[in-house]
């Protein structure tokens, strides 16, 4: 599955392991890192719940099909499978695409 971001910002934090270690520490970048690699490499959505992670969907209007994967500590990498206008634009060609949307601390929400 191809993975992007919902902002350059977040895109470039977890382009850069020096950058992640910084804001994560060094257990929490290698969190982020194996994540990223279990959305780009499973195929859809049922191997991401079944895989490590404790892949969870999120409620409330703005985590509207949204899911989340646990990282270390209350941090959490939230996600959504891309919809067919967001593939077209972006001109994707696979059947599921994995759009990042935040990495958040559950403790500080």
């Amino acid at each position: 599955m191809e993975v992007f971001f919902a902002d350059g910002h977040l895109a470039a934090l977890c382009g850069s392991h020096r950058g992640l270690r910084a804001k994560y520490g060094d257990a929490g970048a290698k969190k982020v890192l194996q994540r990223l690699r279990l959305l780009r490499q499973a195929e859809d959505l049922d191997e991401i719940m079944a895989g490590p992670g404790k892949c969870h969907p999120l409620k409330g209007a703005y985590y509207q099909d949204c899911h989340a994967l646990r990282l270390h500590g209350g941090f959490r990498l939230v996600f959504r499978l891309m919809t067919d206008k967001e593939k077209a634009e972006a001109g994707v060609i696979t059947q599921n695409s994995a759009l990042v949307i935040q990495i958040i601390d559950y403790h500080e929400g």
